[in-house]
């Protein structure tokens, strides 16, 4: 099986190709959106953020790591870093980090050029003809090696773990036997499953970094005075048939399919080969789309249980387009909430109902996934354009 991509001369290969402008810090957010207005284009995206200098050394190492990241993914064909020019961490920085991939970058600072409109005027004309460069492009055939699938569930009931998750870890373990890679997240949906996941683990030391990764976010809810295990799952995965902490977790894992887990990756870091990957983070979904695309994935297959979230036509808890580099496909497991599945690439709700098995809808996943990596857009793709700013993933005060 093939899909369509966009050569990169790191020999990535991307399902897309946008043309990034990134500020280096939320000051120049700002600057950042009217280079990019004014090209009007949907391939020109301004990857708006909530980063600033007010934030203490673990956190703008992470937020480092993760624009580097967001500018070396795959789906991006070229980047523009701005900066006010006083960011802690700094233009030239994340562009050096950009460069390493060898797809073109420029960097602008009012620090260097000036003044604001200086920037604004050069970014205009680096945006234009980079634009027209890309655009000189061609998909070509590629095999599923080349393929990152990113993998989240959100709005989980009882369906969940029975439908849309196993669907998504069929297509996981389809694409890594055909020597591609899936990545999935949210540490605190391991917590009471995570002996299952260290069973699967490729590794001593990746066994244990699942244990590492869940106590560390354990500690750090009881240092806020809170006992996870008691006060998960929410009034919402309640509403839809989970009672308890581990139910969820065991659902959250099917995603990850059966296939041995090679590495555990700190939030936002780049993928360190082939195979199956967790990434450690937040449930918070803005975070963790943020912190997936920067891992290198190509695009993310959201599962969804059912309930209120369903009724959202974009992703739970994100922005209609979630990220703008990351085409969001959402799968839907819950026969209930069957009447909202026109806004929802893929139904899964067959398996509940009887009329069709797990490899049968992993199957037809599987299909949408490749059609999407060759270009066909998602259902998220379609909505009005309209981005929020990046949330990045925190765990230090902010001061």
């Amino acid at each position: 099986m093939e899909f369509l991509g966009y050569e990169r001369p790191d020999g990535s290969v991307g399902a897309r190709n946008y043309l990034a402008v990134i500020p280096a810090g939320r000051c120049a957010n700002a600057l950042a959106a009217r280079i990019a207005d004014e090209l009007g284009r949907n391939d020109v995206v301004a990857l708006l953020h909530n980063h600033g200098c007010i934030f203490l050394k673990p956190d703008s190492e992470r937020a480092f790591r993760g624009l580097i990241g967001l500018g070396t993914n795959p789906n991006v064909a070229a980047a523009i870093v701005v900066g006010i020019g006083c960011e802690g961490v700094t233009a030239e920085d994340i562009a050096e980090g950009i460069a390493k991939s060898k797809k073109p970058v420029e960097v602008l600072t009012i620090a260097k050029e000036g003044d604001y409109e200086t920037v604004l005027d050069k970014g205009i004309r680096f945006a234009k003809a980079m634009v027209a460069d890309a655009s000189l492009l061609r998909r070509q055939p590629f095999d599923l090696s080349h393929l990152q699938l990113a993998i989240k569930c959100g709005g989980s009931d009882a369906t969940s773990g029975l439908a849309c998750n196993p669907a998504n870890g069929w297509v996981a373990d389809t694409i890594i036997a055909q020597g591609g890679s899936a990545v999935f997240s949210e540490t605190a949906e391991l917590i009471g499953a995570e002996h299952i996941m260290a069973k699967r683990a490729a590794d001593e030391k990746t066994a244990q970094r699942i244990y590492e990764v869940v106590s560390r976010m354990e500690t750090r809810v009881r240092d806020a005075g809170v006992d996870i295990r008691g006060s998960e799952p929410t009034p919402g995965n309640i509403q839809g048939g989970l009672s308890t902490l581990e139910e969820k977790s065991l659902g959250a894992i099917a995603k990850s399919g059966t296939t041995p887990l090679r590495g555990v990756l700190e939030w936002a870091e780049k993928l360190k080969g082939k195979g199956l990957y967790f990434m450690d983070g937040s449930a918070n979904t803005p975070q963790m789309l943020l912190g997936l695309a920067a891992t290198g994935a190509q695009m993310l297959s959201f599962g969804v249980g059912g309930g209120l979230p369903a009724r959202f036509h974009g992703a739970p808890a994100a922005s209609f387009g979630g990220l703008p580099i990351l085409p969001v496909l959402k799968v839907l497991s819950n026969p209930k909430s069957a009447k909202e599945k026109e806004y929802f690439d893929i139904y899964a709700g067959t398996i509940i109902e009887g009329q069709a098995s797990i490899p049968e809808v992993g199957e037809k996943l599987l299909k949408e996934v490749v059609a999407v990596a060759s270009g066909k857009p998602t259902k998220m793709e379609m909505f009005p354009r309209y981005w929020e700013v990046m949330e990045f993933y925190s765990t230090a005060p902010v001061m």
